[in-house]
């Protein structure tokens, strides 16, 4: 697994790319634990287009991430989510939750 970071007119901007399993899980959990303690009352978008699998963990992970955002006043959206993983979204009903966009534009203009 592998990531980028950016700043967009002071959002951070994570992008993903790579496969979470078994083997990348735990460096994908440092990743998001550090993005939650850094920016602790700011919003980070999480771009996933670079994203081809994820397994169970990985969704217990951005549930995680998610909680810690929000306990710290801040907020963790996801973006470019490929057709697969957004299925994962839908089937456990976390897009009713965890904000989701199309596009990473999307995801800036509704901030």
């Amino acid at each position: 697994m592998k990531f980028e970071t950016k700043e967009v007119d002071g959002v951070k901007i994570i992008k993903l790319t790579g496969q979470i399993r078994i083997s990348t899980q735990n460096e994908f959990k440092d990743l998001l634990d550090g993005l939650a303690r850094d920016n602790e009352g700011k919003t980070v978008v999480i771009s996933m287009d670079g994203v081809i699998y994820m397994n169970s963990a990985g969704l217990g992970i951005i549930i995680d991430t998610y909680k810690k955002f929000k306990e710290k006043k801040g907020k963790m959206v996801l973006c470019n989510l490929l057709p697969d993983i957004e299925k994962l979204f839908e089937v456990t009903r976390l897009n009713r939750f965890i904000e989701i966009y199309a596009t990473e534009s999307e995801a800036l203009s509704n901030l």
